[in-house]
This record gives C-alpha cells, sequence and structure tokens, in this order.
C-alpha cells in the first residue's frame, strides 16, 4: 500500500477526530434520563460517573508504552470496539454494578484511543512542521457539537437506548475503516530495542511535570464539569424541558470548536503565554457570572435565564477551548520521552485529579446545589495564568 500524502492523512485524521468525539460524546445530552434509568441521586450519579477514571488511569498508565511498542493500529482498534459496546451496555442497563463495570471499559477504550490517535497528530506535526494539535482537537469538539444537536432533537422522539445503539455500531464502523484508510501513516511498532519500553519502565520512566500538570488541571475541568452537569443543570435547577435544556452545552461546544479552529490566526500577533493568561481570565469570569445571575434571577424567569447560560457559556467554551490542546503541545515540546508515553503519563495525573474532583464537584451538588458546585471549575479556571509560564521556553 503507498503512503498517504499529507493531506490526504490530515484529511483522514480530522475524520477519525470528529468521529471520535460524535460516538463518546453521544450519550452526555442524555444524562438526565441515564440517571432517570438508574434511580440516584445527584451525588451517586457523579459518584459512579467519576469512578470511569479508574479505567482511564489503567488505560493512560500502560496505552503510551503500547503504542510505543505495538502501533497505534491495533491499540485504536480494540479501543474502538471497547467504547461502542461499552456505550451500548451503559444506555440500556439499570444495574449500578452492571454501569460502573461498562463505565470502567469504556473509560479505559476512550484513554487508549485518545493517546493512540493523539500520539499520530504528534507525529504527523513533527514530519510535516504543520501545527495541527489544536485543530484536530477542533474537530474532536465539532463531532461533540454535532452528536450534541443529534441527541437534543431525539429527546423525547427516540428511545436513549436505541439512538446509542443505532449510532455506536454504525459510527464504530467507519472509524475502524478509517484507521485501515490510515493504516501505513499510523505510529509503528518500535523496532529499535534499545528503546523499547517494559513494564518496569511504567514505573521507573514516570516523569511528572508539576507545572503542566497543574495548569492542564485547572484548564480542561470546566470542559468535564459542562459535560457531566450542564444538562441536568438547566433541566433540573431552572427547570427548563425537552431538547432546549441541552442548548447551552451545544453552545459551548460550538464555541471551542470556533476557537481551536480559528485560534491559529492569532499565533502572529500574542505570545501563547498573553493569549493562555487573558483566555483563562475571560472564560472563568463569564461562567461564573451566567452561574450566579441564574441564582439571582431565580427559576421563575426561566426565559431570561436561558438567555443569560447561552451567552456566557459561549464565551466560556471560546476562552476555555485552545487550553488544554496548547497545554499539552507544551508538555510535549518540554519532554524528550515519546510523545504517546507524555500523553499518557500526563493523564493519569490528570485523571487522578479529575477523579477527586469529580466527587467534590459531584457531593457538593448533593449536600448544596449544582449551581454552587458548578462554581468551582470556574475558580480553577482563573489560576491558569500562574501555570501560562510553560510557554516562555516552547
Amino acid at each position: 500500500m503507498k503512503n498517504l500524502d499529507s493531506n490526504r492523512e490530515l484529511n483522514y485524521l480530522k475524520l477519525i477526530f470528529f468521529l471520535f468525539g460524535f460516538l463518546i460524546m453521544s450519550w452526555l445530552p442524555r444524562f438526565p434520563e441515564v440517571k432517570e434509568n438508574l434511580a440516584l441521586s445527584n451525588g451517586e450519579f457523579g459518584s459512579l460517573i467519576s469512578f470511569s477514571a479508574v479505567g482511564s488511569l489503567v488505560a493512560l498508565f500502560t496505552a503510551g508504552h503500547l503504542v510505543h511498542n505495538y502501533g497505534a493500529k491495533l491499540v485504536m482498534r480494540i479501543a474502538t470496539v471497547s467504547m461502542a459496546l461499552s456505550l451500548i451496555v451503559l444506555s440500556n442497563t439499570s444495574s449500578t454494578l452492571v454501569f460502573l463495570i461498562s463505565i470502567t471499559i469504556h473509560a479505559i477504550g476512550i484513554s487508549a484511543f485518545h493517546v493512540s490517535i493523539n500520539a499520530q497528530g504528534f507525529s504527523f506535526q513533527d514530519r510535516t512542521q504543520r501545527h495541527v494539535v489544536t485543530l484536530l482537537s477542533g474537530f474532536w469538539s465539532s463531532g461533540a457539537l454535532a452528536t450534541a444537536v443529534v441527541s437534543g432533537l431525539l429527546v423525547d422522539r427516540i428511545s436513549l437506548e436505541m439512538h446509542i445503539l443505532v449510532l455506536s455500531l454504525l459510527v464504530s464502523i467507519v472509524m475502524l475503516i478509517t484507521t485501515t484508510k490510515l493504516s501505513e501513516s499510523l505510529v509503528k511498532p518500535n523496532q529499535n530495542s534499545e528503546t523499547d519500553y517494559k513494564i518496569t519502565d511504567l514505573f521507573k520512566g514516570f516523569r511528572i511535570d508539576g507545572m503542566v500538570s497543574g495548569g492542564l488541571f485547572c484548564a480542561i475541568l470546566l470542559e468535564f464539569s459542562v459535560g457531566d452537569w450542564a444538562a441536568i443543570f438547566v433541566k433540573e435547577d431552572i427547570g427548563i424541558k425537552g431538547g432546549a435544556h441541552t442548548l447551552p452545552y451545544i453552545l459551548f461546544t460550538f464555541a471551542m470548536i470556533t476557537g481551536r479552529l480559528t485560534i491559529h490566526l492569532l499565533y502572529s500577533k500574542f505570545s501563547m503565554e498573553f493569549l493562555v493568561k487573558s483566555a483563562s481570565l475571560i472564560s472563568g469570569i463569564s461562567f461564573l457570572i451566567g452561574i450566579l445571575a441564574t441564582r439571582i434571577i431565580g427559576i421563575e424567569n426561566k426565559t431570561i435565564s436561558l438567555i443569560i447560560l447561552s451567552i456566557t457559556f459561549t464565551i466560556a467554551g471560546l476562552g476555555s477551548s485552545f487550553l488544554g490542546p496548547s497545554i499539552m503541545n507544551a508538555a510535549n515540546i518540554r519532554s524528550k520521552l515519546p510523545s504517546s508515553v507524555v500523553i499518557g503519563q500526563i493523564g493519569v495525573i490528570n485523571n487522578i485529579s479529575v477523579f477527586i474532583m469529580r466527587l467534590i464537584i459531584a457531593w457538593t451538588a448533593q449536600a448544596f446545589s449544582l449551581s454552587l458546585a458548578l462554581l468551582i471549575p470556574a475558580l480553577l479556571l482563573l489560576t491558569v495564568p500562574f501555570f501560562a509560564k510553560i510557554f516562555k521556553n516552547v
């Protein structure tokens, strides 16, 4: 098989990033139905979702080494099948035990695919000298937005179970075909015994870049929190029913796409350090204003609350859009390890932190209110300027 030219390879990468986002985010706008199926409180449901971090840690701790030793193609294929099958189970079960096992498997698949495909993105970037990591993240977000729109339209029209079954099967098949198309360009198994990674290297070769890990955690927690709780917050706390309750989440995701696809236009005018500092402050403040404003207005004014949330979520999404990919790019430049290993190691630290914070947010929502809990990721986002110094030497 002939090697792909760079433009065709990039198009396949864009497609697979899009499909990745489309698949794994498909059930988030329908979380209220998932929670209802399980008959759980906010605290219980949030805790159950948070335990997906266990699966993520398993994959992040090992996937980078597996990609390095066995190549990206094998890992991506196994991960694709795992994601699709586990998602079907998650949308059908009413058992918390089955849900817990399935979401762990689902998280393993997601993290393994994440490491593989981002390692491929860094490989393409190194080979072609084209800055594409943030761009590819934009296509992932495009998939997340598209699936959110689909989910919003299907609420109260098609059952959650049928929606996820059909979507998972179709999307996973296309992902497997695209992986095959990319086959010759994917990261190959390592052939150099001197750079081979063994099981013991998982521990002795582990490196923690505190500034990168801290900045990444504070930068992306808002995206996690919006995905976990935005639909539930708008539906249950604000009282907006039907597909309209997904609007702030959809606008947040759309803004993230816009930011990731256009941020390169500002690279020649401003330093990355300045962009990161400014964007994180604007994003965090906007999100805080939105949550606090709905508390002041009250649930009696649903339409006004929805408008305010839509505006503030859009600004928050735009500001936070490029933070995570940019920090990951800085991490790759600062490290001498293979990009797949860097992604995995940073992911381990980040997922432990996110796991703990997701539990805190879930039980803050249970003990007090969801609006109070959602202030936490916004406040953390305001600390990102402290970590922006990592961009000075890259």
